[in-house]
């Protein structure tokens, strides 16, 4: 069993100042939508940077997950490391500095190369992000609250997916309309370039919204004085085999939700030969209603569940989610009706919400004074395993499988019915390691 002396959880009885923890994640969750529609505006725009870049599908694929995800998931490490010592809304205030700049940069970029570059940043900029939400809910939140609270910041990831379909597509489509736009300064751009610096300037004038936050969520839990060297490897070792399946589970969940936002627009368009306008109005409507039922759902579920004494509850309902998941995915691409397949894929974005599950159960269960680079890690591995590949994986398959891009609908079809129950073998094994977590928390 994990044992720190100097461990205090306290969120053990606490009692949190309601509109103070609730005004943390609108905040929050706020800065989550900033932070999503700068991430997932690329996908609306597939064509027009395929054709000015020259580039294929699987190169387009790098720009949308292993460019992003690469540097998101290892600057996670250094982020946690730093929320844990440091200012953590000066932290989170200096990452969407950083993830707004590059996001304005993309539409600088001339080349494949400046372009990947410019999406490094991004992502390096928004790893600080959910690390610090987890962090400093934890600190405003009771663990029989928590799971709620985290779901409701989890539905900034829903709602910043949802402008960037519908706002994006209309901008993209009001932008494709005039042809090249000349700019003060920049001179002349193309459309696509014009809609990454209109959506990336904006983050630079909200960024100090966060030190509206309290202050009590904003220091580390305890002093790095006090803290045993040996403590996070300690950790680490103890909850091996908790940390394994909740990480491979709860990542390859992320593999299908990043696969089918990256590459379903572009099915829309190759199988039913819509608009992106369209397209983004359709997916927009889908996307929030799904997204936002999920995630509110969910955390109220697994709270009540665990409020019962079912300790494992967010690995039994993501175990559920995870295979109802897998039969709508696969689905979704058999059918030959355009009605049929978006309320298919609303359904997937309502399941795809128990990432909030993820992070909860997390907190519950690590210490305090450790959670910010526990949270990180999770990440990490998550995007690892899901944002690098999950894109790629699916551009893969029509590359290289299918060998047509016409076939994308089965190269997302595939990916389901391969990965969805990996995950959940997954959640099953994690059960007890999760109980058992619990128990060793309390």
């Amino acid at each position: 069993m994990y044992s720190d002396p100097k461990r205090t959880d306290s969120r053990a009885g606490i009692q949190p100042n309601a509109s103070g923890a609730w005004r943390a994640v609108f905040i929050m969750q706020f800065l989550y939508i900033i932070a999503m529609i700068d991430r997932n505006l690329i996908s609306l725009m597939v064509g027009p940077i395929k054709q000015s870049l020259q580039i294929s599908d699987f190169q387009i694929s790098l720009l949308q997950g292993t460019a992003f995800g690469l540097f998101y998931a290892t600057c996670g490490l250094l982020t946690g490391w730093l929320l844990d010592r440091f200012s953590r809304r000066k932290v989170v205030y200096w990452g969407i500095s950083l993830w707004s700049v590059c996001a304005a940069s993309c539409g600088l970029a001339r080349t494949y190369g400046q372009l990947m570059l410019a999406r490094f940043g991004v992502g390096a900029g928004e790893a600080v992000l959910s690390p610090a939400s987890y962090a400093m809910l934890s600190m405003l939140f009771p663990r029989e609250r928590l799971g709620f609270a985290i779901g409701v910041y989890g539905i900034g990831a829903i709602l910043g997916g949802a402008i960037s379909l519908s706002l994006g597509g209309m901008v993209i489509a009001w932008m494709a309309s005039m042809g090249s736009v000349m700019l003060p300064i920049i001179g002349e751009v193309e459309p696509w370039q014009a809609t990454f610096i209109l959506f990336g300037l904006p983050g630079i004038v909200i960024a100090p919204i966060v030190f509206l936050i309290s202050s009590r969520a904003d220091r580390p839990a305890v002093a790095i004085s006090e803290r045993p060297h040996s403590t996070f490897g300690a950790f680490l070792r103890v909850r091996r085999a908790y940390l394994t399946w909740h990480f491979f589970g709860f990542g390859l969940v992320t593999l299908l939700a990043y696969g089918h936002a990256a590459w379903f627009p572009t099915y829309l368009v190759r199988h039913f030969h819509l608009n992106m306008a369209a397209i983004g109005n359709i997916l927009a409507l889908s996307t929030a209603i799904g997204g936002v039922a999920g995630f509110l759902s969910a955390g109220a579920i697994a709270d009540r569940w665990f409020g019962r004494g079912t300790t494992d509850a967010h690995f039994r309902y993501a175990l559920i989610a995870t295979l109802a998941l897998t039969v709508v995915g696969v689905c979704t691409f058999l059918v030959n009706s355009l009605v049929i397949s978006i309320i298919f894929a609303g359904i997937c974005y309502m399941l795809f919400s128990i990432s909030g599950l993820a992070a909860a159960h997390l907190q519950i269960i690590t210490p305090p004074e450790l959670r910010a680079r526990t949270s990180a890690l999770y990440l990490f591995v998550i995007n690892v395993i899901g944002l690098c590949t999950g894109p790629s994986m699916v551009a893969a398959f029509t590359d290289f499988l299918f060998r047509n891009p016409d076939r994308v609908g089965s190269s997302l079809m595939l990916t389901y019915a391969i990965f969805g129950p990996l995950a959940v073998t997954a959640f099953w094994m994690g059960r007890a390691p999760a109980r058992q977590a619990v128990a060793d928390s309390l």
